[in-house]
């Protein structure tokens, strides 16, 4: 009998454990599946482990390498490969292990992969804003400044250095969000005088209400700046790119309201309107006769500054956007549009998140009492009669009780049949909003947004509501209002977006310190 193998695993923020009873594959290819299956991973994803020698991460390519109580980490891989062609003269160096792994040779352009478009914007906002490097004068000012202040606590009040400073700021804060709210300034602004301290502001209450306040008409002016450049994100709000009814300054603003990072990004270098027009209909072509997965994602990620475009300028009808865009409404490529949106896998995350807080949700949901408990305990009971449930059970009655802890009803999200049949089920919900349902017998599981099946055949409810949930971004959906609560968990805990939002509600607030306590 093989020995068993533990393992640590990092898959973006959480460490997670693995144990293999039996040994482990031999194949690297089926080492990847049994970690996909088991963190329930539905994108490609490469492993790496830490080798003990250089104390650093290696990219995994035989399962030999591995031992016991290794370190590995998961790596999202992106949808595209970039190889390059090498003139056939060359002699290489078999000798030379570098020149043979930098080099990848191709018999003919049409062995070639291009790589999917890059988005505008790479990151979420960081928990600590890196205070970038300013120019060489600037630095040597506030290296002088720094030795001064703590010297005898003498601020450094220089006006080309703030100038300076304040523009490389509204820069590096653009690079995440084009609209920084107060909280974002706030936590700039108190990065930059933790790390540079002989610019505390003296009278202030905080030592960097004035820098607040400075970085808000920077950001502005530098917006006019970058608006200028025709920057769609910012266009899109100026007088003349509006609607008649809303030629106001302030009013209907279109910019990012659940910490979308790339909310409206500008085309791919060398894109138009036409050309991606054009590949929108090759993409609906190849629906017809192709099953080519990289192909399709390749030509989702051209397209998606297009699809943008449509669903925040235009505002188009769910039933007119499947139609032109039938391809994103795929659990698939709903999870790959929200990582296009976010920078972040949706799927993995949300799961690997609700997993983590189940033991301690399902505490707090046995002790609530009065009718909201009531109701909660008559869920509740279905694993209280099976303590050996399944994952996806679990979850199942986690999220019912998680909508009536939060003060919201279920009935509003999910619907439940019994014998009847998909088709009955849609003419009956064709005048909801959203909603997810659930049959059984025959077993079916499917999500209606404005009246429309826009998804049917998903696995399990679970994943109803995490997919649900990306629709919203892909679409640039508002939350429900009778379910906004149990949506703003979904968010800020499942997920991790918008973690500066200025007023997370009360409930929530409550919920996150009775989880961590």
């Amino acid at each position: 009998m093989q020995q068993a193998m533990r393992f640590r695993v990092i898959i973006d923020h959480d460490i997670k454990k693995i144990t293999f009873q039996d040994g482990i594959p031999s194949s690297v290819e089926d080492f990847i599946k049994v970690f996909k299956q088991a963190f329930s991973i539905t994108t490609d994803i490469g492993l790496q482990y830490k080798d003990a020698d250089f104390d650093d991460f290696f990219t995994l390519t035989s399962t030999s390498d591995l031992k016991d109580k290794d370190t590995l980490k998961v790596v999202h891989v992106p949808p595209g490969i970039i190889m390059t062609t090498v003139p056939q003269e060359r002699n290489l160096d078999t000798s030379d292990v570098s020149s043979v792994c930098d080099l990848v040779s191709v018999d003919s352009p049409d062995n070639l992969i291009l790589s999917p478009s890059v988005p505008e914007r790479q990151n979420l906002w960081p928990v600590i804003f890196p205070i970038p490097i300013f120019s060489y004068n600037t630095e040597m000012a506030l290296r002088q400044g720094n030795e001064k202040f703590l010297k005898d606590g003498t601020p450094l009040t220089s006006p080309s250095v703030k100038s300076d400073i304040l523009e490389r700021l509204a820069e590096a804060m653009f690079s995440y969000t084009a609209y920084p709210n107060d909280p974002q300034r706030a936590a700039v602004a108190q990065a930059l005088i933790e790390k540079h301290p002989c610019l505390r502001e003296p009278g202030s209450f905080n030592g960097c209400y004035g820098w607040q306040q400075s970085l808000k008409y920077k950001c502005a002016n530098y917006r006019c700046k970058l608006k200028a450049h025709g920057n769609p994100e910012l266009l899109i709000n100026t007088l003349k790119h509006k609607q008649e009814g809303d030629k106001k300054p302030a009013k209907n603003i279109k910019k990012p309201r659940k910490s979308e990072v790339n909310y409206l990004p500008p085309h791919p270098a060398g894109e138009t309107d036409d050309s991606l027009e054009n590949v929108r209909l090759e993409l609906m072509t190849a629906s017809k006769t192709t099953d080519s997965g990289k192909m399709i994602n390749d030509m989702m990620s051209r397209t998606y500054s297009c699809r943008r475009r449509e669903v925040v300028g235009q505002s188009m009808q769910v039933a007119d956007f499947k139609e032109r865009w039938p391809f994103l409404f795929h659990p698939l490529q709903i999870n790959e549009e929200f990582r296009r949106c976010n920078t972040i896998p949706l799927e993995s995350t949300f799961m690997s998140q609700l997993d983590r807080y189940t033991p301690k949700f399902l505490e707090l949901f046995s002790s609530k009492g009065g009718a909201v408990g009531q109701r909660m305990k008559s869920v509740l009971i279905e694993l209280i009669k099976d303590p050996h449930a399944s994952v996806v059970k679990k979850r199942d009655v986690t999220l019912r009780c998680l909508i009536e802890y939060m003060g919201e009803s279920v009935q509003e999200l999910i619907s439940d049949y019994y014998r009847t049949t998909q088709d009955k089920v849609h003419e009956e919900l064709k005048t909801h909003s959203m909603r997810i349902y659930v049959c059984q017998q025959p077993d079916t599981v499917g999500i209606i947004i404005e009246g429309t099946p826009v998804l049917t055949g998903v696995d399990n409810m679970p994943q109803a509501c995490c997919l649900l949930f990306g629709l919203t971004y892909a679409l640039n959906l508002d939350y429900p209002p009778k379910l906004a609560k149990t949506f703003e968990v979904f968010q800020r805990l499942f997920v991790g977006l918008d973690t500066l939002q200025p007023k997370p509600t009360s409930k929530y607030i409550n919920l996150k310190n009775k989880l961590l306590t």
